[in-house]
């Protein structure tokens, strides 16, 4: 299957929609700057639209068709529920896991999130541990989820949605 892909730099750092041609499979998210030229279609540009859109705080909802890369049917159950957490709201491991009718799922809700294939359009950065702390975050990124740097880019998208909420 061929992938389509193209690179815009967002102000957390250099974003990469990818696309099966038809739907958005996967988001990557790193420091620096992809070697490999971009190869757009439709779906990447509208993705990185409406991001370019998400971080101006004009855009709180995504259309762009999803298909996760390498995903369960049961991760697949976790992202629905994640997709409803609401723009600029935090949810705890705890919450999470009971809005997917899993209350003593903490554990699988936080799997969940590290392993989410398209991080800001599922909202895993919206999910906090109980004490409010930042938790984990891997965002798409090659980055250990404990790596500072990961963590201010989640405590960054919480922020500038609780600033445009």
């Amino acid at each position: 299957m061929h992938h389509y892909h193209m690179t815009f730099r967002s102000p957390l750092g250099w974003i990469r929609p990818v696309s099966n041609g038809k739907a958005l499979i996967r988001l990557d998210w790193d420091q620096t700057r992809w070697q490999d030229p971009d190869q757009p279609d439709d779906v990447s540009r509208e993705t990185i639209a409406e991001l370019e859109a998400y971080f101006a705080g004009e855009r709180h909802q995504f259309s762009i068709p999803l298909a996760p890369e390498g995903v369960s049917d049961a991760a697949k159950s976790w992202l629905a529920v994640m997709a409803q957490i609401a723009y600029g709201a935090t949810i705890t491991y705890a919450q999470f896991a009971a809005a997917a009718g899993k209350p003593k799922a903490s554990r699988a809700a936080g799997t969940s999130c590290a392993s989410n294939p398209i991080p800001i359009i599922y909202p895993c950065h919206r999910v906090v541990r109980s004490d409010g702390s930042m938790g984990n975050y891997g965002g798409g990124s090659a980055l250990h989820p404990t790596d500072p740097e990961n963590l201010a880019r989640k405590a960054a998208l919480i922020s500038l949605e609780q600033s445009h909420a």
